[in-house]
């Protein structure tokens, strides 16, 4: 998940592209990916897919086609993210158990629009996904609240080498 709005114009946007641009090289092609950006409204750019090279590539081409502007609704984002990998899951071609869906949300962290954390507490928890969260130019205390809930981790791109945390996780969860 991408946060595409306002707030992230700039120096942020370009730093998550280049975060995702690199980061993508770290996922086998035998991984299933999908693509939301999210600021006022939320938009599939990419369903969740086998990472082939066609995905990869189309991944890539959605990425460099961003532009920031508008709100923020992270949590409607993340509802929407949370409903494509539970229906993946459900409808795989081999329904596969050893499946481990993860969300990636890369944001600032500056939620403004749509549902709140409290409105979709209930769904990260009964589903277990683990959210993991990557700041730039963050509210990082607001991004580890989301990825606690989940266990999943949070990262501060303004601090960190993104791409190598990425990776790690990429070779460790995926």
């Amino acid at each position: 998940m991408v946060d595409i709005s306002g707030s992230m114009d700039g120096k942020p946007l370009n730093s998550l592209k280049r975060s995702l641009l690199e980061g993508q090289k770290y996922i086998g092609g035998n991984n299933l990916v999908g693509l939301v950006s999210y600021s006022d409204d939320v938009n599939i750019d990419l369903p969740v897919a086998e990472f082939n090279l066609d995905h990869r590539t189309l991944f890539a081409g959605a990425v460099y086609d961003m532009q920031a502007g508008g709100g923020t609704a992270t949590f409607d984002a993340i509802a929407v993210a949370m409903q494509m990998l539970i229906e993946q899951k459900a409808a795989g071609p081999d329904k596969d158990p050893n499946l481990k869906p993860r969300i990636f949300v890369l944001s600032d962290g500056e939620t403004n629009k749509g549902h709140s954390l409290k409105d979709i507490r209930k769904i990260l928890e009964e589903h277990g996904v683990p959210v993991y969260m990557i700041g730039y130019n963050a509210d990082i205390p607001a991004l580890e609240e989301i990825s606690n809930i989940t266990e999943g981790a949070c990262i501060n791109a303004d601090t960190e080498d993104v791409v190598y945390k990425l990776r790690n996780l990429f070779n460790a969860e995926l």
